[in-house]
């Protein structure tokens, strides 16, 4: 009798760890996921803030035609790090045409060097045909790393249209991260 008792104390225990293995597996997944989903939210509530402010912002200017681009003309833009950023204009037209807008020069003002901020860039220009009315495009997208120390960006942009050719220029300042984002993400 003595050894049925072992080989079912055997059997329990090889059971129990199963379980505990199975436990700490599905324990670890849903982190995993929670992780996924709280990144993905906390990212897209900084987006849609950064975006309705810029929205506002742009109701000052809604009377005015031509171009106008994010941190131009002293509105102050911040954008997070970590991630493709777009670095949008507004072309505002009672005629319509062919436009083209393109990235002059990337200036890091302070911050991260000029050389590495231009290894950010994968797209510095748009071309396309504009009705009339309003079109929001972007003629740059950043591919900003994770961790990157507080920049600041002078960005000039070169409007072609039927306007002929002019020039805007561009604040943007890149800032970390926060520190429950970070740790999150």
């Amino acid at each position: 009798m003595k050894r049925g008792t072992r080989k079912g104390a055997v059997e329990m225990s090889m059971g129990t760890i199963v379980v505990i293995v199975l436990a700490v597996s599905m324990l670890i997944l849903g982190m995993i996921f929670v992780r996924s989903i709280m990144c993905s939210g906390i990212v897209m509530s900084e987006e849609i803030s950064e975006n309705v402010q810029n929205e506002i912002r742009g109701l000052f200017g809604a009377n005015e035609f031509g171009v106008s681009c994010m941190g131009e003309g002293g509105e102050e833009v911040k954008i997070a790090d970590g991630g493709r950023r777009k670095i949008i204009c507004v072309i505002k037209t009672d005629e319509g045409g062919e436009y083209t807008i393109r990235v002059k020069e990337i200036k890091s003002l302070k911050g991260t060097p000029t050389a590495d901020v231009n290894k950010w860039v994968l797209v510095n220009e748009w071309k396309g045909s504009v009705g009339v009315g309003e079109k929001t495009v972007d003629p740059l997208i950043l591919n900003i790393p994770k961790n990157t120390q507080a920049t600041t960006l002078r960005i000039i942009f070169e409007e072609s249209g039927p306007g002929g050719v002019k020039t805007h220029a561009s604040t943007i300042d890149v800032a970390h991260m926060g520190a429950f984002t970070a740790a999150i993400c």
